[in-house]
Protein backbone atom coordinates (compact mmCIF):
# COMPACT_ATOMS: atom_id res chain seq x y z
CA UNK A 1 0.00 0.00 0.00
CA UNK A 2 1.26 3.49 -0.83
CA UNK A 3 0.62 6.02 1.94
CA UNK A 4 0.92 9.79 1.87
CA UNK A 5 1.51 11.13 5.40
CA UNK A 6 0.86 14.84 6.06
CA UNK A 7 2.33 15.95 9.37
CA UNK A 8 3.69 19.31 10.56
CA UNK A 9 6.08 17.83 13.16
CA UNK A 10 8.57 15.53 11.46
CA UNK A 11 12.18 15.19 12.66
CA UNK A 12 14.53 16.99 12.73
CA UNK A 13 14.09 18.53 15.31
CA UNK A 14 12.46 15.78 17.39
CA UNK A 15 10.18 18.00 19.46
CA UNK A 16 6.38 18.07 19.48
CA UNK A 17 4.67 15.13 17.80
CA UNK A 18 7.69 14.27 15.64
CA UNK A 19 8.57 10.87 17.22
CA UNK A 20 4.98 9.59 16.85
CA UNK A 21 4.63 9.78 13.04
CA UNK A 22 8.29 8.82 12.64
CA UNK A 23 7.93 5.59 14.66
CA UNK A 24 4.62 4.76 12.96
CA UNK A 25 6.25 5.27 9.57
CA UNK A 26 9.17 2.99 10.51
CA UNK A 27 6.73 0.20 11.45
CA UNK A 28 4.74 0.72 8.25
CA UNK A 29 7.92 0.45 6.18
CA UNK A 30 8.81 -2.79 8.02
CA UNK A 31 5.36 -4.12 7.13
CA UNK A 32 6.06 -3.54 3.42
CA UNK A 33 4.17 -0.29 2.85
CA UNK A 34 5.49 2.58 0.77
CA UNK A 35 5.32 5.95 2.54
CA UNK A 36 5.88 9.51 1.35
CA UNK A 37 5.87 12.51 3.68
CA UNK A 38 4.71 16.13 3.52
CA UNK A 39 5.95 18.04 6.56
CA UNK A 40 7.09 21.33 8.03
CA UNK A 41 10.80 21.93 8.57
CA UNK A 42 13.15 24.23 10.47
CA UNK A 43 15.76 25.83 8.17
CA UNK A 44 18.66 25.15 10.59
CA UNK A 45 17.55 21.73 11.85
CA UNK A 46 19.98 19.76 9.70
CA UNK A 47 17.43 18.36 7.27
CA UNK A 48 14.59 15.84 7.52
CA UNK A 49 15.11 12.25 8.67
CA UNK A 50 14.57 9.84 5.75
CA UNK A 51 14.21 6.27 7.10
CA UNK A 52 14.51 3.73 4.31
CA UNK A 53 15.32 6.62 1.96
CA UNK A 54 11.66 7.64 1.84
CA UNK A 55 10.84 10.91 0.11
CA UNK A 56 10.12 13.85 2.40
CA UNK A 57 8.53 16.96 0.85
CA UNK A 58 9.07 19.92 3.15
CA UNK A 59 7.37 23.28 3.66
CA UNK A 60 9.01 26.00 5.76
CA UNK A 61 7.42 26.30 9.21
CA UNK A 62 5.37 29.28 10.38
CA UNK A 63 7.59 32.38 10.75
CA UNK A 64 5.65 33.58 13.83
CA UNK A 65 3.66 31.53 16.40
CA UNK A 66 -0.04 31.24 15.52
CA UNK A 67 0.39 32.04 11.82
CA UNK A 68 0.50 28.47 10.47
CA UNK A 69 -2.98 28.73 8.93
CA UNK A 70 -1.99 31.65 6.71
CA UNK A 71 1.63 30.73 5.98
CA UNK A 72 2.86 27.12 6.09
CA UNK A 73 -0.58 25.57 5.52
CA UNK A 74 -1.12 27.70 2.41
CA UNK A 75 2.27 26.70 1.01
CA UNK A 76 1.48 23.06 1.78
CA UNK A 77 -1.81 23.27 -0.12
CA UNK A 78 -0.26 24.53 -3.36
CA UNK A 79 2.69 22.14 -3.10
CA UNK A 80 0.23 19.28 -2.56
CA UNK A 81 -1.85 20.26 -5.61
CA UNK A 82 1.27 20.27 -7.77
CA UNK A 83 2.38 16.92 -6.34
CA UNK A 84 -1.03 15.29 -6.93
CA UNK A 85 -0.89 16.08 -10.65
CA UNK A 86 1.69 13.31 -11.16
CA UNK A 87 1.45 11.13 -8.03
CA UNK A 88 -1.06 8.50 -6.93
CA UNK A 89 -1.44 6.93 -3.50
CA UNK A 90 -3.82 4.40 -1.94
CA UNK A 91 -4.48 6.42 1.21
CA UNK A 92 -3.83 9.91 2.56
CA UNK A 93 -3.11 9.96 6.29
CA UNK A 94 -3.21 13.50 7.68
CA UNK A 95 -2.28 14.43 11.24
CA UNK A 96 -3.82 17.60 12.70
CA UNK A 97 -4.60 20.98 11.19
CA UNK A 98 -1.56 21.41 8.94
CA UNK A 99 -3.77 20.22 6.06
CA UNK A 100 -6.65 22.63 6.79
CA UNK A 101 -6.84 23.99 3.22
CA UNK A 102 -6.68 20.47 1.76
CA UNK A 103 -9.70 19.63 3.93
CA UNK A 104 -11.52 22.70 2.62
CA UNK A 105 -10.57 21.83 -0.97
CA UNK A 106 -11.91 18.29 -0.64
CA UNK A 107 -15.07 19.53 1.07
CA UNK A 108 -15.81 21.88 -1.85
CA UNK A 109 -15.13 19.06 -4.32
CA UNK A 110 -17.43 16.66 -2.42
CA UNK A 111 -20.20 19.25 -2.43
CA UNK A 112 -19.96 20.56 -5.99
CA UNK A 113 -17.65 18.27 -8.01
CA UNK A 114 -18.12 14.73 -6.64
CA UNK A 115 -16.67 13.19 -9.83
CA UNK A 116 -13.26 14.81 -9.21
CA UNK A 117 -10.18 12.58 -9.49
CA UNK A 118 -8.93 13.99 -6.20
CA UNK A 119 -11.78 12.24 -4.39
CA UNK A 120 -10.78 8.81 -5.70
CA UNK A 121 -8.32 8.57 -2.80
CA UNK A 122 -9.73 8.26 0.73
CA UNK A 123 -8.30 10.39 3.52
CA UNK A 124 -7.77 9.29 7.13
CA UNK A 125 -7.46 12.11 9.68
CA UNK A 126 -5.49 11.61 12.90
CA UNK A 127 -6.49 13.65 15.98
CA UNK A 128 -3.80 14.02 18.66
CA UNK A 129 -6.03 16.40 20.64
CA UNK A 130 -9.41 18.13 20.39
CA UNK A 131 -9.08 21.91 20.10
CA UNK A 132 -12.48 22.72 21.64
CA UNK A 133 -11.86 20.47 24.63
CA UNK A 134 -8.36 21.82 25.18
CA UNK A 135 -9.66 25.40 25.03
CA UNK A 136 -12.45 24.67 27.52
CA UNK A 137 -10.05 22.99 29.96
CA UNK A 138 -7.65 25.94 29.92
CA UNK A 139 -10.45 28.45 30.43
CA UNK A 140 -11.83 26.40 33.30
CA UNK A 141 -8.40 26.35 34.94
CA UNK A 142 -8.02 30.11 34.33
CA UNK A 143 -4.71 29.60 32.56
CA UNK A 144 -2.79 32.49 31.03
CA UNK A 145 -3.84 32.48 27.37
CA UNK A 146 -2.27 34.56 24.63
CA UNK A 147 -4.57 36.78 22.58
CA UNK A 148 -3.38 35.21 19.32
CA UNK A 149 -4.46 31.81 20.65
CA UNK A 150 -7.90 33.03 21.73
CA UNK A 151 -8.65 35.04 18.60
CA UNK A 152 -6.84 33.15 15.82
CA UNK A 153 -5.22 29.80 16.67
CA UNK A 154 -8.07 28.16 18.56
CA UNK A 155 -10.92 29.29 16.28
CA UNK A 156 -8.93 28.11 13.25
CA UNK A 157 -8.05 24.79 14.90
CA UNK A 158 -11.72 24.20 15.75
CA UNK A 159 -12.69 25.07 12.16
CA UNK A 160 -10.04 22.63 10.89
CA UNK A 161 -11.23 19.90 13.28
CA UNK A 162 -14.84 20.18 12.12
CA UNK A 163 -13.89 20.42 8.45
CA UNK A 164 -11.65 17.35 8.59
CA UNK A 165 -14.49 15.28 10.06
CA UNK A 166 -16.64 16.16 7.04
CA UNK A 167 -14.09 14.87 4.51
CA UNK A 168 -12.47 11.94 6.34
CA UNK A 169 -13.31 8.36 5.42
CA UNK A 170 -12.05 7.32 8.85
CA UNK A 171 -10.79 9.22 11.90
CA UNK A 172 -8.15 8.11 14.39
CA UNK A 173 -8.08 9.44 17.97
CA UNK A 174 -5.20 8.84 20.40
CA UNK A 175 -7.53 8.31 23.37
CA UNK A 176 -11.11 7.35 24.11
CA UNK A 177 -11.63 10.75 25.73
CA UNK A 178 -10.61 12.47 22.49
CA UNK A 179 -13.05 10.30 20.56
CA UNK A 180 -15.89 11.00 23.03
CA UNK A 181 -15.18 14.75 22.97
CA UNK A 182 -15.22 14.79 19.16
CA UNK A 183 -18.52 12.91 19.03
CA UNK A 184 -20.05 15.22 21.68
CA UNK A 185 -18.61 18.56 20.58
CA UNK A 186 -18.23 18.11 16.83
CA UNK A 187 -20.87 15.45 16.10
CA UNK A 188 -18.20 13.09 14.72
CA UNK A 189 -19.62 9.88 13.23
CA UNK A 190 -18.96 7.11 15.81
CA UNK A 191 -18.95 4.47 13.03
CA UNK A 192 -15.95 6.14 11.38
CA UNK A 193 -14.15 6.98 14.63
CA UNK A 194 -11.38 4.74 15.99
CA UNK A 195 -8.97 4.88 18.91
CA UNK A 196 -5.30 4.04 18.39
CA UNK A 197 -3.23 5.00 21.40
CA UNK A 198 0.40 6.05 21.14
CA UNK A 199 3.19 3.49 21.07
CA UNK A 200 6.67 3.12 22.50
CA UNK A 201 9.97 1.94 21.05
CA UNK A 202 11.13 -0.59 23.63
CA UNK A 203 14.49 -0.95 21.90
CA UNK A 204 15.58 2.49 23.12
CA UNK A 205 13.30 3.06 26.15
CA UNK A 206 14.35 0.47 28.70
CA UNK A 207 15.96 0.29 32.12
CA UNK A 208 19.75 0.17 32.64
CA UNK A 209 22.21 -1.10 35.25
CA UNK A 210 23.15 0.85 38.38
CA UNK A 211 26.68 1.66 37.16
CA UNK A 212 25.44 3.28 33.95
CA UNK A 213 22.66 5.06 35.86
CA UNK A 214 25.17 6.57 38.33
CA UNK A 215 27.41 7.69 35.47
CA UNK A 216 24.52 9.44 33.67
CA UNK A 217 23.41 11.09 36.90
CA UNK A 218 26.89 12.46 37.51
CA UNK A 219 26.95 13.99 34.01
CA UNK A 220 23.70 15.81 34.85
CA UNK A 221 25.00 17.11 38.18
CA UNK A 222 22.97 14.61 40.21
CA UNK A 223 24.20 12.06 42.75
CA UNK A 224 23.12 8.61 43.91
CA UNK A 225 21.23 10.02 46.92
CA UNK A 226 19.05 12.42 44.92
CA UNK A 227 15.40 11.56 44.35
CA UNK A 228 14.81 12.65 40.76
CA UNK A 229 11.41 13.72 39.40
CA UNK A 230 11.33 14.02 35.62
CA UNK A 231 9.17 16.03 33.26
CA UNK A 232 9.97 15.58 29.57
CA UNK A 233 8.30 17.35 26.65
CA UNK A 234 7.25 20.76 25.38
CA UNK A 235 6.81 23.20 28.25
CA UNK A 236 3.45 24.85 27.75
CA UNK A 237 0.90 26.48 30.05
CA UNK A 238 -1.58 23.61 29.76
CA UNK A 239 1.03 21.12 31.01
CA UNK A 240 1.25 22.98 34.36
CA UNK A 241 5.03 22.66 34.70
CA UNK A 242 4.92 25.81 36.85
CA UNK A 243 2.74 23.96 39.37
CA UNK A 244 5.20 21.08 39.38
CA UNK A 245 8.03 23.54 40.12
CA UNK A 246 5.93 25.10 42.88
CA UNK A 247 5.58 21.65 44.48
CA UNK A 248 9.35 21.32 45.01
CA UNK A 249 9.54 23.48 48.19
CA UNK A 250 7.10 21.05 49.84
CA UNK A 251 9.52 18.16 49.26
CA UNK A 252 12.67 17.14 51.19
CA UNK A 253 15.89 18.78 49.95
CA UNK A 254 17.24 15.64 48.28
CA UNK A 255 14.27 15.71 45.87
CA UNK A 256 15.35 17.24 42.56
CA UNK A 257 13.26 18.16 39.51
CA UNK A 258 14.68 17.41 36.04
CA UNK A 259 13.02 19.41 33.24
CA UNK A 260 13.84 18.16 29.74
CA UNK A 261 12.43 19.90 26.69
CA UNK A 262 11.99 23.24 24.93
CA UNK A 263 9.06 25.57 25.44
CA UNK A 264 7.26 28.82 24.82
CA UNK A 265 9.66 31.66 25.75
CA UNK A 266 7.11 33.54 27.89
CA UNK A 267 6.25 30.38 29.78
CA UNK A 268 9.91 29.48 30.31
CA UNK A 269 10.44 32.96 31.77
CA UNK A 270 7.52 32.34 34.13
CA UNK A 271 9.13 29.08 35.29
CA UNK A 272 12.50 30.80 35.76
CA UNK A 273 10.83 33.46 37.91
CA UNK A 274 9.28 30.78 40.16
CA UNK A 275 12.66 29.05 40.50
CA UNK A 276 14.36 32.34 41.41
CA UNK A 277 11.69 33.48 43.87
CA UNK A 278 11.75 30.13 45.68
CA UNK A 279 15.58 29.78 45.58
CA UNK A 280 15.31 26.48 43.72
CA UNK A 281 18.34 26.92 41.45
CA UNK A 282 20.09 23.93 43.08
CA UNK A 283 17.01 21.72 42.99
CA UNK A 284 15.62 22.27 39.48
CA UNK A 285 17.79 21.07 36.60
CA UNK A 286 16.79 22.41 33.17
CA UNK A 287 18.20 20.56 30.17
CA UNK A 288 16.21 22.05 27.29
CA UNK A 289 15.68 20.44 23.90
CA UNK A 290 17.03 16.89 23.69
CA UNK A 291 16.92 14.84 20.46
CA UNK A 292 14.61 11.84 20.66
CA UNK A 293 17.40 9.21 20.42
CA UNK A 294 19.03 10.79 23.51
CA UNK A 295 15.81 11.16 25.53
CA UNK A 296 16.02 7.70 27.22
CA UNK A 297 18.89 8.96 29.41
CA UNK A 298 16.52 11.31 31.26
CA UNK A 299 14.18 8.42 32.14
CA UNK A 300 17.05 6.12 33.14
CA UNK A 301 18.30 8.55 35.82
CA UNK A 302 14.84 9.31 37.23
CA UNK A 303 12.82 7.85 40.09
CA UNK A 304 9.45 9.22 38.95
CA UNK A 305 7.93 10.87 35.89
CA UNK A 306 5.34 13.59 36.62
CA UNK A 307 3.01 15.35 34.17
CA UNK A 308 0.28 17.42 35.92
CA UNK A 309 -1.45 18.58 32.71
CA UNK A 310 -4.83 20.23 32.41
CA UNK A 311 -5.37 18.43 29.14
CA UNK A 312 -3.57 15.76 27.07
CA UNK A 313 -4.35 13.38 24.23
CA UNK A 314 -2.14 10.48 25.20
CA UNK A 315 1.41 11.71 25.82
CA UNK A 316 4.19 9.53 24.42
CA UNK A 317 6.42 10.61 27.33
CA UNK A 318 4.30 8.58 29.74
CA UNK A 319 4.62 5.39 27.68
CA UNK A 320 8.36 5.99 27.43
CA UNK A 321 8.61 6.23 31.20
CA UNK A 322 6.59 3.07 31.82
CA UNK A 323 8.60 1.12 29.23
CA UNK A 324 11.74 2.08 31.16
CA UNK A 325 10.28 0.92 34.47
CA UNK A 326 9.72 4.46 35.80
CA UNK A 327 6.47 5.05 37.75
CA UNK A 328 4.37 7.86 36.26
CA UNK A 329 2.18 10.38 38.11
CA UNK A 330 -0.10 12.17 35.64
CA UNK A 331 -3.22 14.24 35.03
CA UNK A 332 -5.23 15.39 32.02
CA UNK A 333 -5.94 11.99 30.42
CA UNK A 334 -6.74 8.35 31.19
CA UNK A 335 -5.17 5.29 29.61
CA UNK A 336 -7.63 2.67 28.32
CA UNK A 337 -5.67 -0.13 30.04
CA UNK A 338 -4.92 -0.46 33.73
CA UNK A 339 -1.12 -0.44 33.90
CA UNK A 340 0.62 -1.02 37.21
CA UNK A 341 2.94 1.92 37.84
CA UNK A 342 0.67 4.54 36.28
CA UNK A 343 -0.89 6.79 38.92
CA UNK A 344 -3.33 9.68 38.45
CA UNK A 345 -3.42 13.00 40.31
CA UNK A 346 -6.70 14.01 41.96
CA UNK A 347 -5.62 17.66 41.99
CA UNK A 348 -2.90 19.81 40.45
CA UNK A 349 -2.48 21.89 43.60
CA UNK A 350 1.32 22.05 44.25
CA UNK A 351 1.02 20.75 47.80
CA UNK A 352 -1.03 17.76 46.65
CA UNK A 353 1.43 17.06 43.82
CA UNK A 354 4.27 17.06 46.39
CA UNK A 355 2.39 14.69 48.71
CA UNK A 356 1.79 12.18 45.91
CA UNK A 357 5.39 12.46 44.65
CA UNK A 358 6.77 11.74 48.13
CA UNK A 359 4.36 8.86 48.60
CA UNK A 360 5.33 7.17 45.32
CA UNK A 361 9.07 7.67 45.73
CA UNK A 362 9.07 6.36 49.29
CA UNK A 363 6.93 3.37 48.25
CA UNK A 364 7.65 2.80 44.52
CA UNK A 365 4.87 0.88 42.77
CA UNK A 366 5.64 -2.09 40.54
CA UNK A 367 5.74 -1.04 36.88
CA UNK A 368 4.42 -3.75 34.55
CA UNK A 369 6.96 -3.20 31.78
CA UNK A 370 6.07 -6.40 29.93
CA UNK A 371 2.42 -5.37 29.67
CA UNK A 372 3.45 -1.97 28.31
CA UNK A 373 5.70 -3.56 25.69
CA UNK A 374 3.14 -6.18 24.63
CA UNK A 375 0.28 -3.68 24.29
CA UNK A 376 2.02 -0.53 23.10
CA UNK A 377 4.70 -1.50 20.58
CA UNK A 378 4.73 0.59 17.41
CA UNK A 379 4.39 -2.57 15.28
CA UNK A 380 1.11 -3.34 17.06
CA UNK A 381 -0.05 0.22 16.50
CA UNK A 382 0.83 -0.05 12.80
CA UNK A 383 -1.32 -3.19 12.52
CA UNK A 384 -4.27 -1.35 14.09
CA UNK A 385 -3.84 1.53 11.64
CA UNK A 386 -3.76 -0.95 8.72
CA UNK A 387 -7.23 -2.16 9.70
CA UNK A 388 -8.50 1.43 9.68
CA UNK A 389 -6.98 1.96 6.22
CA UNK A 390 -8.83 -1.14 5.00
CA UNK A 391 -12.06 0.22 6.48
CA UNK A 392 -11.53 3.60 4.84
CA UNK A 393 -10.90 2.08 1.41
CA UNK A 394 -13.74 -0.45 1.55
CA UNK A 395 -16.30 1.95 2.94
CA UNK A 396 -15.28 5.04 1.01
CA UNK A 397 -18.46 6.65 -0.31
CA UNK A 398 -18.70 10.10 -1.88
Amino acid sequence: MKILRIIYDWPRPWQGLAPHPYELTISQLKAGHEVEIFSGFWPKSGGAERPGNIKVNTVIREPFPGTIFFTSSVLLFFKYLLWRRSNKVDIIHSHGHFAIWIYLYRYILQKYFPWSKELKTPIVVHFHNIAQSRMDELKENKADIKEISKRISWPMEIFSNKLSLKVASAVIFVSEKNRTDAVTMYKADPKRSFVVETGVNQEIFHSIGQEERDKSRKELGLDMYDKVILNHGMMLERKNIHLLVQSVPYLPKQYKLLLVGPGDSDYLNKIDEIIKNNKLEERVVKVGYTPYPEAPIAYQVSDLFCLPSSYEGLPKAVMQGLAGGVPCLVAGFKLSENISGLEYLDSTDPKHIAERIKQLIENPPYVDVQKVISLYSWDKRSQEVDKIYDFAIKNYLL
